[in-house]
């Protein structure tokens, strides 16, 4: 148990230390179909209607192991975190910093749900 509970105290103190300060959270109405997105800021517990939207001139400044996003599907993704905890190492994240890593990461996932879930986590706006 012990081991157990150290680990989860590493992942949520990294988390605290890497996690986007806002992320994006979508839910999809099961009768309408109607997705929303609600933007959330982890320090404040604030929420927001919509998701901000992102340059690729913005998103190519951040292209490093201290700040990582990326574009997959026209949505941008604060990896940051994700660099050191990808199962598959480092340098696949890595290689997607700063850029759209979408035709990598489908490349290599295929669009699979498990992989589809974590990404959903690092969901910080959408790409202008």
């Amino acid at each position: 148990g012990l081991i157990i509970l150290g680990g989860a105290a590493w992942a949520y103190s990294n988390w605290k230390t890497y996690a986007p300060v806002t992320y994006v959270q979508e839910t999809t109405d099961a009768t309408t179909g109607t997705t929303t997105q609600t933007t959330v800021n982890t320090q404040t517990g604030t929420t927001t209607p919509g998701a901000p939207t992102y340059t690729l001139a913005q998103v190519s400044s951040h292209n490093n192991a201290t700040s990582c996003y990326s574009i997959i599907s026209g949505k941008v993704y604060d990896l940051t975190l994700w660099i050191n905890m990808h199962p598959g190492g480092k340098g696949a994240i890595l290689s997607i910093c700063g850029v759209d890593g979408t035709a990598r990461f489908m490349g290599q996932h295929k669009g699979g749900q498990k992989q589809m879930d974590i990404l959903a986590r690092f969901y910080i706006g959408t790409a202008k």
